[in-house]
């Protein structure tokens, strides 16, 4: 199904789909939902990798992985990679921090050759999280105390973040994103060669799950955790540009961050959507899945390790008919405006 902001679905209507509309796509947070956009991402690769002028991609947690195999020299290859080695990873909640950030480090080895400065199309940008206090502890207690924290202040407004919570956005120097990060306190950092690699598996750094990253070339220092803390389904970061916004997603509506899930729910800000197209599975589709649903990360603790690969594998081969759809804009026929 595809939704569009008021401005984006008049243009869609005048001018139809054209590649070249498109100036940002985004990628949210979400663990192995992404999986059942997988064969999405390796069309999207190959089409928007041969448009004339820069597009920007910006990522927080899986999709911070996803859009770094964008920019390598064979992205369909290196998405294939990540796909299969985050399947086959083990993410059972049982396993020491330290194992399963070796799984992380494999992971972003099995795809990653492209320093993020050579690719002539894609713009890569990557959103982490700058915690403080008990929130950047690594022993569990300390790290759960210092979440509810940060829910309690987030549920009063995000902007009190602040105080335990800064998103620090790591970016293509050559075209900075076109967002004045207003919804919160920010700080930028150049994404380089020399910082890349942390920069992913901070981004990933599931808290309670996966150890942050402390020391990044180039960030300020403390502890860097999930992008998904801030930009959870990026329902707030509102951006300056002409084009349109492209948002290949899982979900057919926008969450609030993950600090911020537990309060009462704000609408998502108008000028966020005007410009946005999100393209998503129908829940007819999800209904044909493998238990009925998407991929999540409870199926590592409620599954064994091969059914949960198995069922994984085969959502991830599902999205197959996304991509078609697609590639065959007969997605077009079902285009309606933004109900959230």
């Amino acid at each position: 199904m595809v939704q569009a902001g008021p401005s984006a679905y008049q243009q869609l209507r005048e001018r139809g789909w054209q590649w070249d509309d498109f100036q940002v796509v985004l990628g949210a947070s979400g663990g192995p939902r992404w999986l059942v956009l997988s064969a999405v991402d390796r069309l999207l690769a190959r089409l928007l990798g041969q448009r004339p002028g820069p597009i920007h991609l910006l990522g927080s947690s899986s999709g911070a992985y996803r859009f770094s195999a964008y920019i390598q020299d064979n992205p369909e290859q290196a998405l294939a990679a990540l796909e299969e080695t985050y399947i086959d990873a083990d993410w059972s909640p049982a396993r020491p921090l330290g194992q399963i950030r070796q799984s992380a480090i494999g992971i972003v080895r099995s795809f990653l050759q492209r320093r993020p400065l050579q690719h002539p199309t894609f713009r890569l940008h990557i959103s982490t999280s700058l915690c403080r206090g008990w929130l950047a502890r690594e022993h569990r207690l300390p790290q759960t105390l210092g979440l509810l924290a940060a829910c309690v202040l987030a549920a009063v407004d995000r902007k009190h973040l602040k105080y335990l919570v800064q998103r620090v956005l790591f970016s293509d120097p050559r075209h900075p994103l076109p967002s004045h990060l207003e919804d919160m306190a920010s700080l930028r950092a150049p994404l380089t060669e020399s910082n890349h690699f942390e920069a992913i598996l901070a981004s990933g750094a599931i808290p309670l799950l996966i150890p942050g990253e402390n020391y990044v070339a180039h960030a300020p220092p403390g502890c860097l955790r999930d992008g998904g803390l801030v930009d959870y389904h990026f329902d707030s970061m509102h951006f300056h540009n002409d084009g349109l916004i492209l948002y290949p997603h899982f979900a057919h509506s926008l969450l609030p961050g993950w600090l911020e899930r537990f309060g009462p729910r704000r609408p998502v800000p108008p000028a966020v959507l005007d410009r946005m197209v999100l393209l998503s599975p129908s829940p007819e589709f999800i209904a044909t899945l493998p238990g009925g649903k998407i991929p999540d990360r409870s199926d590592a603790s409620q599954l064994g390790q091969r059914e949960r690969r198995r069922l994984w594998r085969e959502a991830a081969q599902r999205g197959q008919q996304l991509a078609e759809a697609l590639d065959k804009h007969r997605f077009m026929q079902a285009l309606k405006p933004f109900s959230s």
